[in-house]
């Protein structure tokens, strides 16, 4: 199935709702950098019938950079969010792709 992967930084030590906030961002910028991308079309229309979202965490801004990093070499459309003021990167989203293309890449870490 197409999937989106979504990624939260697990050492911010913020509420909740303001990591909640963190992942919306993210999501609602690929949506929109996304809008003509045709496996994000069919995701975001829903032809295959679901939206699937895996929300994954990052233990630090170390292993955040590295996924990050391992996702523009392999290719992998993606947005990193990074909350201003503060300048702080605390979220990624994929672009909408296959598990199977996706879920190597994530190996290592945990759901959020």
């Amino acid at each position: 199935p197409l999937v989106m992967y979504v990624v939260l930084r697990k050492d911010l030590d913020w509420p909740m709702g303001a990591m909640v906030n963190q992942a919306c961002h993210a999501c609602a910028a690929v949506t929109w950098e996304s809008k003509s991308d045709p496996e994000a079309v069919a995701y975001f229309t829903e032809v295959e019938g679901q939206m699937t979202t895996v929300t994954m965490g990052a233990t630090d801004l170390g292993q955040f950079t590295k996924l990050a990093d391992k996702l523009q070499a392999a290719g992998v459309p993606h947005r990193v969010w990074t909350e201003q003021p503060e300048n702080v990167p605390s979220s990624l989203a994929t672009w909408p792709r296959r598990r199977s293309m996706l879920q190597k890449l994530f190996k290592g870490i945990k759901r959020f």
